[in-house]
């Protein structure tokens, strides 16, 4: 099992674009509870996956590299 944690991001692997919230983990059951606001109505949509259905999110990061100026190309 990866190391999920109440409050991570995660998203189900057959819809990347909806990303859910985790609230409660049951592990026993082999079950995570997640949920989400949708912003138009502010209403609470609330769904429980099966570990093996999901994936955490992942913020990809940009590296910005100093560059220099160098004469001798």
């Amino acid at each position: 099992m990866t190391d999920f944690k109440i409050g991570d991001e995660i998203y189900h692997k057959s819809d990347p674009s909806i990303i859910w919230i985790i609230e409660r983990i049951n592990e026993n059951e082999n079950e995570i509870y997640c949920s989400k606001v949708v912003k138009e109505t502010l209403e609470k949509k609330e769904i429980s996956f099966s570990i093996n259905s999901i994936a955490k999110r992942v913020i990809p990061t940009i590296i910005f590299n100093k560059r220099s100026r160098r004469s001798d190309w």
